[in-house]
């Protein structure tokens, strides 16, 4: 029953956003913000969305910086990937891909990334954290155009970060009591949306 207590997951979550509300006024704070995603894209998932929400609440007036930083460790974390697929996929990639689970998805990941729609689907697809690390790893291998890549993978993630951290500032509060996962649905829902207006602005060309 005490190892119960020590991981059930709503103790361990009110410690997280009790450390996070702690950071945010940090002149730091932007840098951990930056910390905390490049791991999430490359090592292991964290908590994201709940480090963000204790931290925008506690500080709203940084909830822009904390979104570009949140971003510009996505950006950083994807063409990491990238080039370890691109350059050591055979030393290293492989191993990336059975560590994260996604053996019996690759191939797939791979056929979507070289079709014709490979960088809109990067762009939907980063904006979760798991198809995320396996299209920036299907991008190297498949050695789409690097600006490209960075140039859609930083679209996407900074739609995703801008507007959960404008939504968590803008509502404040009550957020704590939303499901973590309307927040990506959110990001998501707005990713299509750019995507939307984009097809709308090229075929009336």
């Amino acid at each position: 029953m005490r190892l119960v207590r020590k991981t059930n997951p709503k103790r361990w979550a009110e410690k997280i956003r009790r450390h996070a509300e702690r950071v945010a006024e940090h002149r730091s704070a932007s840098s951990v913000v930056f910390l905390v995603e490049l791991i999430a894209c490359t090592v292991v998932p964290l908590p994201n969305a709940l480090i963000l929400v204790a931290m925008v609440t506690a500080a709203p007036r940084k909830w822009l910086r904390f979104a570009l930083n949140a971003t510009a460790g996505s950006l950083v974390g994807g063409l990491l990937l990238y080039a370890v697929s691109r350059l050591l996929f055979e030393s290293l990639g492989q191993r990336l891909i059975a560590f994260y689970g996604v053996t019996e998805r690759w191939q797939e990941a791979v056929a979507w990334v070289q079709g014709g729609w490979g960088l809109a689907i990067i762009f939907v697809a980063a904006m979760t954290t798991g198809f995320f690390r396996l299209t920036s790893l299907a991008a190297g291998f498949t050695a789409i155009n690097p600006l490209a890549f960075a140039a859609v993978l930083a679209a996407s993630r900074g739609v995703r970060w801008v507007a959960e951290c404008a939504a968590i500032k803008f509502v404040g509060d009550r957020f704590r009591t939303w499901p973590k996962h309307y927040l990506k649905y959110a990001a998501i829902g707005a990713g299509l949306i750019v995507i939307a207006l984009f097809l709308a602005v090229t075929l009336s060309a």
